[in-house]
């Protein structure tokens, strides 16, 4: 372990130093958020645009599931699609890593970690590029390169809420609108990338783009040291005091609230242990597994089901970058709201939103126009998710710990964001063939989040009854 400790302290510390922070802390967290912002548009942005890969991997690996070696049909379809394999791996690698990269955080600092993180987004579609069976794309795309994203995420998606006290949930909607951005560039890049060089080619090529771009991010690193937080809290409690005149005595409780406030949230919990034992987390916990899982299957399968129901594969990714672009209004919208509503009843309208949207907009479409009324529709309110998450988070347990209880809600979504899109093949191809089975896809992810809409019901409720207070 000594041997270990000491290698450790030898390795470089990437991300914006800490005397630079205190010297200059609104230039640090001006590039802490963009820096974010571009960890989300180049990692998320491409598992949002996985939907492309998914379409390019059924067709070339087609002969396993209905076509033979030799070219000819052996008849109805017996067997899932294997490429499916690739994407709910990659989803279940990236959430299984937001548990780890707590962690590594503590270990090797928050720019390391992201530059390890990196490497393995870039190798992983490098890679790739090399790879001729199913099983090794499953090791690449899948276990690295989701191994690596989710790495990045927990990170980008939790420091900037310790830089801002005030309009959080602005903040954090514009940091984390950079994967509906990413999306949205990323998957007309990836179809451009795939007709003009091939799907090997284009697989390396975007490697490249992920190593060099997610390497840069690390150096825009940082958590706000501790020096300028308790420098904050004094000068909140001297404000406050020499307002109402406090007493020394009346002043320290002033002090011991706001460090409350600034430690944990409506529930006082001090360990992970106090985390999982309070009803609120497991509420919370159901509500994202599901409505995570979800939100994955629409945006994989958008771009084939569009074919299915009889429109081209342009129109496709089309329709799937329009649902990443709408999440970038969604994600910065309702963030903005959320700040003046409360976290959590934002988390529940959204998501109420989405799931009618899903029974009355994506069941019955079978139009270029009503698909793109959808995308539109899903992109607003669903995209909201990843950004509600940490909010929601902050609100129930404060800001001390929040990387580990947003890695906490990983763990579930490991099953569930590998199994949803599974499920949601066998309605596809079980139930009907020939995009047939499109809408009973559409009824599963309507099914799924409107249990995660009720769970979040019982979260806002177990908060408080009263329907107009600001949680």
């Amino acid at each position: 372990m000594k041997a270990v400790r000491a290698i450790v302290a030898r390795l470089p510390k990437l991300g914006i130093t800490k005397s630079f922070c205190l010297v200059h802390p609104h230039i640090a967290a001006g590039i802490v958020v963009f820096a974010s912002f571009i960890g989300m548009f180049l990692g998320s942005g491409m598992t949002n645009s996985y939907g492309i890969f998914e379409e390019e991997y059924e067709n070339k690996f087609s002969n396993i599931n209905g076509t033979s070696a030799s070219g000819k049909t052996s008849g109805t379809s017996s067997a899932l699609s294997p490429a499916i394999a690739i994407g709910a791996v990659h989803l279940a690698s990236n959430y299984l890593f937001t548990t780890i990269a707590g962690a590594l955080c503590e270990r090797f600092g928050m720019g390391l970690t992201t530059f390890i993180g990196s490497l393995m987004v870039g190798s992983g579609h490098f890679l790739a590029g090399f790879c001729t069976e199913v099983w090794q794309l499953v090791l690449t795309q899948g276990v690295l390169a989701g191994a690596g994203i989710g790495t990045i995420f927990i990170i980008v998606s939790t420091i900037p809420t310790s830089w801002f006290t005030k309009n959080q949930g602005f903040l954090i909607g514009i940091v984390h609108s950079g994967s509906g951005v990413g999306g949205l560039v990323l998957a007309p890049l990836t179809r451009y990338l795939i007709n003009k060089y091939e799907l090997s080619g284009a697989v390396k090529i975007l490697g490249l783009i992920l190593a060099i771009g997610l390497a840069l991010v690390s150096l825009g690193m940082a958590s706000k040291p501790e020096e300028l937080l308790d420098r904050e809290d004094m000068e909140s409690i001297d404000i406050i005091s020499m307002s109402d005149n406090c007493s020394e005595h009346k002043t320290s409780s002033l002090a011991k609230k706001r460090m409350s406030v600034r430690s944990f949230g409506v529930r006082d919990v001090h360990n992970t242990g106090g985390v999982l034992r309070s009803p609120e987390f497991w509420y919370l916990n159901v509500a994202v597994m599901l409505a995570e899982a979800a939100f994955y299957v629409v945006l994989f399968f958008l771009p084939v089901y569009a074919i299915g129901i009889g429109l081209t594969s342009e129109q496709g990714a089309l329709i799937a970058g329009v649902a990443n672009g709408a999440s970038i209004i969604g994600r910065i919208t309702i963030g903005y709201i959320a700040d003046l509503a409360g976290n959590i009843n934002m988390f529940f309208i959204t998501h109420l939103f989405v799931t009618v949207s899903c029974f009355f907009l994506w069941f019955p479409a079978k139009s270029f126009m009503v698909m793109m009324i959808f995308a539109c529709t899903f992109g607003i309110f669903a995209g909201s998710l990843t950004p509600m998450v940490p909010l929601c988070s902050v609100t129930l347990f404060g800001q001390n710990g929040l990387a580990n209880n947003v890695g906490l809600l990983g763990i579930g979504m490991v099953l569930t964001t590998s199994a949803a899109p599974v499920v949601a093949r066998v309605f596809y191809e079980k139930i009907g063939q020939n995009g047939t089975g499109y809408g009973s896809v559409a009824l599963f992810c309507g099914g799924t989040y409107l249990v995660a809409t009720l769970s979040i019901l019982a979260l806002r409720l177990c908060v408080s009854k009263k329907p107009w207070i600001k949680i």
